[in-house]
């Protein structure tokens, strides 16, 4: 179970219970909603540790409850487990709104199992969800899709807009086992006398999907709130229930889960990138920034954490979601950080990692395979391959900017180079606010793939795994984007547009040759 950390502003109600089979005939939950009570509502579902055998039930209430609580059951055996929830509060620093909000951790399900649940309270008639468990530890075929910077899905709260309602129920229609969210959530910080308020809509929006599938986040620089604690993250924390990453103060800011043979690591990109664009404390006029907060902690874990998945037989792949972005050529972008240039990107190269997911800029890009840098530039990553289709991710990372979830502005403008060639981008060099230095440009070597569509400005990926069918053989990952256009009233659900589509493929893990205990590929590809 996660520690709490000294960070945050949350506060412990209740205490989870053990999780227990009793006959369901005791678990009816018949009484009617009592005038008053609040009702369930936000209910949303986080990976655990295990995902194969461990899901996590997180919702809200408009006010304090009394013993908030889940049962749980399957079609075919009907509810057979209760557990009470645990139950915190917090208090936005701005305007002194109390979130309440409660979780249960279910341990000991079936891998690959359909499950449905009931929460509910004393007084408040239950809310239904459901949910699959993922395949039992192995290796195994399934789906899962991607998008950042989605809104709260109303054009009344600012940054947001309908889409961010269209695009949750897009992600419904491809069915995936789970879903990365990689930052910037409800951009409440852009509604800061309403930040408790833009959180619920946001939520609520996302239960139509979240209480039937995980949906796993990634901090993003909206999730930095002014009269949210030390780091600005209460809001988020209190909202998310997320894996343990064994860490005293940072729980919860990032955090690793395995499906499959796919490693997943969410982290934080505002510890590692020079960039300031955060909110506005308005008792100081000063911007919340929190770069390199953790000391390096998170690059600790994470180096540990790569090392041990790629030392076995267990790992093929590895997918990073976070919120910024190493390389863009958006006009309108923030500029490919250096400081995940230098401190981030030799780690995932040192461990060969597969893919990484973003958002931030409100668009579409893919890069070529990259590995090291280009001698004599602002950190340029290589490209070692210019293959657009078929992809060995073993000899380089492919990079994605995914910000197309549904917030209201723009960025799929992009910088040409006048003479027709290379195109140009951005990068950060130091901490400058909102967008990148005019002055610090490259060529964007890297680009492969971008959007320009203006007709299409949304969109999200579909990620399917295929685990292969022998050790030693070929694994392969099939990346979809579909882009769609602006949801508008008479059309709410634009259909998805098939718009760029590649494989990764790379040697499973499971037939390497093993020198010296270590892997010969690995070893090769540092």
């Amino acid at each position: 179970m996660a520690h709490p950390s000294r960070r945050t502003v949350l506060r412990t109600t209740t205490t989870a219970g053990v999780l227990a089979a009793v006959p369901g005939s005791a678990l009816l939950w018949t009484q009617p909603a009592v005038a008053g009570v609040p009702a369930p509502e936000q209910v949303h579902l986080q990976w655990g540790e295990e995902p194969s055998t461990e899901m996590t039930v997180s919702w809200a209430t408009a006010g304090s409850v009394r013993r908030p609580k889940l049962r749980l059951g399957t079609a075919r055996e009907g509810f057979g487990r209760t557990e009470p929830a645990h139950s915190r509060s917090y208090l936005d620093g701005l305007n002194k709104v109390e979130t309440y909000t409660h979780s249960v951790r279910l341990r000991g399900l079936r891998p690959d199992t359909a499950y449905v649940y009931e929460v509910a309270h004393d007084g408040a008639a239950p809310v239904r969800g459901s949910f699959r468990t993922a395949p039992r530890p192995g290796r195994a075929a399934f789906r899962f899709t991607s998008f950042g910077d989605l809104g709260a899905g109303d054009p009344k709260w600012s940054k947001s807009s309908v889409h961010a309602a269209a695009a949750v129920r897009q992600v419904e229609r491809f069915d995936p086992l789970f879903h990365l969210l990689n930052g910037d959530l409800a951009y409440a910080n852009n509604n800061p006398q309403l930040q408790p308020q833009c959180w619920d809509a946001f939520m609520n929006n996302l239960q139509q999907s979240a209480a039937h599938r995980p949906w796993m986040p990634a901090p993003g620089n909206h999730e930095v709130e002014a009269g949210g604690g030390e780091l600005g993250y209460a809001s988020y924390h209190a909202r998310f229930d997320l894996p343990d990453n064994r860490t005293r103060d940072f729980c919860g800011n990032w955090y690793a889960f395995q499906v499959g043979s796919v490693l997943f690591l969410s982290l934080d990109g505002n510890d590692l990138s020079v960039e300031d664009d955060a909110s506005i404390d308005p008792a100081t006029g000063q911007s919340v920034y929190i770069f390199g907060y953790s000391q390096g902690a998170q690059l600790r874990w994470l180096e540990r954490t790569l090392a041990r998945a790629r030392s076995g037989g267990e790992v093929d792949w590895v997918v990073v979601s976070m919120h910024q972005f190493a390389m863009s050529s958006s006009a309108k972008s923030h500029g490919g950080d250096m400081g995940l240039r230098e401190h981030l990107l030799p780690v995932l190269d040192r461990y060969s990692v597969d893919l990484v997911l973003a958002g931030h800029d409100h668009d579409y890009e893919r890069t070529h395979p990259v590995r090291g840098t280009d001698p004599g530039t602002l950190l340029r990553p290589s490209v070692v391959d210019d293959e657009l289709r078929q992809i060995d991710s073993s000899r380089g990372t492919v990079h994605l900017i995914l910000g197309g979830g549904g917030t209201a502005s723009h960025d799929d403008d992009f910088l040409t180079d006048p003479a027709g060639g290379v195109p140009d981008a951005f990068v950060r060099t130091q901490r400058l606010t909102f967008k990148a230095d005019p002055d610090a440009k490259e060529k964007a070597t890297w680009s492969a793939v971008r959007d320009p569509d203006h007709a299409f400005p949304y969109g999200m990926a579909v990620f399917d795994v295929d685990p292969g069918l022998a050790p030693g053989g070929r694994t392969s990952i099939t990346v979809s984007y579909y882009h769609s256009a602006t949801a508008v009233a008479g059309q709410p659900d634009p259909v998805p547009v098939l718009f760029d589509r590649f494989t990764l493929v790379r040697d499973r893990s499971d037939g390497r040759r093993r020198h010296g205990g270590h892997d010969r590929e690995f070893q090769d590809a540092q």
